[in-house]
């Protein structure tokens, strides 16, 4: 019991005592005097059993209205969080996409140069320059978007590193490609291409092995 309770436990016995002194007075002006003190200590004590109800009332609401603020923030904090984890996801779907455009577009051309027919007797020499010019520019090409990308976004980490190498090895194999038409012999011929050859199957497995990185992370 706290002291609030002894104090008015202590009240009532007062009144107690105040009503039997009334009780047992004699006389009028005695009798109505301890009336009087008896009826006032009577309602000086319900007005304080009155007040302690009411303000243990005013605690539990209190608590009450705590509790149900501490509910609201920690709610609120939940939506806030699971917006930023949408908008975070959002994100890293965008920029998923984006790099899963850069790794078909280079295991495409990875996969023309691993099977180009250096010595396709149908096409003029003009014409086979002008194809291995063609992948050399769309190879320098995705190679410069892969650097905007990587620029605007910070997503998948080793995806990227993967997609990095595989793109210079693309870009040395094009290059390769390239010089194949201007060999001077067949030695420097049989060279080129079979660097050229490495480097793209190299830059293959690499956008295969990015690839399947992005698609463990997702």
């Amino acid at each position: 019991m706290t002291l609030e309770v002894y104090l008015l436990c202590l009240f009532v016995g007062i009144t107690l005592i105040a009503y039997m002194v009334a009780i047992n007075a004699h006389g009028p002006t005695r009798l109505s005097v301890s009336y009087l003190i008896a009826t006032v200590m009577l309602a000086g004590t319900v007005w304080a059993i009155v007040q302690h109800v009411n303000s243990g009332l005013d605690k539990v609401k209190m608590e009450e209205f705590k509790r149900l603020e501490i509910e609201k923030q920690r709610a609120e904090e939940r939506v806030r969080t699971q917006e930023q984890a949408l908008l975070e996801n959002k994100a890293r779907m965008g920029y998923a996409a984006k790099l899963n455009d850069v790794i078909n577009e280079g295991t495409g051309l990875s996969t023309v140069m691993i099977n180009v027919d250096m010595r396709d007797f149908s096409a003029e020499l003009d014409v086979l320059m002008g194809r291995a010019t063609a992948t050399q520019r769309k190879c320098s090409d995705l190679k410069e978007r892969f650097v905007k990308i990587e620029h605007e976004e910070q997503y998948l980490g080793p995806a990227k590193n993967d997609i990095r190498e595989a793109l210079e090895q693309l870009e040395g194999a094009a290059g390769y490609y390239k010089l194949y038409f201007r060999s001077e012999d067949g030695a420097q011929e049989e060279m080129r291409e079979r660097m050229m050859r490495q480097k793209a199957r190299r830059s293959y497995e690499l956008f295969k092995k990015a690839a399947s990185q992005m698609a463990s992370q997702n």
